[in-house]
């Protein structure tokens, strides 16, 4: 089974500031993995079209330009991590379809936060 919309994948994922040896900004590990349910709007899109049509057991490696990720600095867009690129790794453990109670949570989630 591949990423695509209404399908939940498990995650192992670095998030480093601009690159391989950038100052890491969020981890996913064996330990902890990451569960997302993509297509409903609650992943970066940069994020979630690069991992689309990857398969459990799949490497990836792949780099948010700023303008995909935070935007560029501009008086009114003073977000911390404006301006800078998100280099990203990982692998893909699971790739599944939502339980029920998955998709009522998302049904919950949106009727919460419109």
């Amino acid at each position: 089974m591949k990423i695509d919309d209404l399908k939940v994948a498990k995650l192992i994922y670095t998030i480093q500031c601009d690159t391989p040896n950038g100052q890491i900004l969020e981890q996913a590990t064996p330990e902890k993995p990451r569960v997302m349910m993509f297509g409903v709007g609650r992943i970066m899109k940069s994020f979630s079209n690069a991992l689309r049509g990857l398969e459990a057991g799949a490497s990836f490696v792949f780099t948010i330009p700023p303008d995909e990720a935070f935007g560029l600095p501009d008086p009114e867009n003073q977000h911390p991590l404006a301006g800078h690129a998100l280099f990203v790794r990982g692998e893909v453990l699971e790739v599944r379809d939502p339980t029920i109670e998955e998709m009522n949570a998302e049904v919950e989630w949106r009727r919460a936060n419109g």
